[in-house]
């Protein structure tokens, strides 16, 4: 069973067939430690904007190629091969 906090992601990396440009704490939440300026918040995901506009939870992120873009790149693989890959 894979560890749910094992998904490392940051901006730039492909996700959900777009890009991230940009991630932030849920509004919702409050500082972790008032007394303190730290930024850190207690939160489980954390709000991710993606370069087409979609604004998603990290609960939800799909890193990676797209499926069509996988479809494709096989096809490619394949006919160079000749139909043998």
């Amino acid at each position: 069973m894979a560890n749910k906090y094992n998904k490392h992601y940051a901006v730039g990396m492909r996700a959900n067939g777009s890009t991230i440009k940009r991630i932030a704490y849920p509004k919702d939440t409050q500082k972790k430690f008032e007394h303190w300026e730290c930024p850190a918040r207690n939160c489980e995901f954390m709000d991710i904007e993606l370069e087409d506009g979609r604004w998603i939870s990290s609960a939800d992120l799909e890193l990676g190629f797209d499926k069509k873009q996988v479809e494709n790149l096989e096809k490619f693989i394949s006919d160079i091969a000749g139909g043998v890959a």
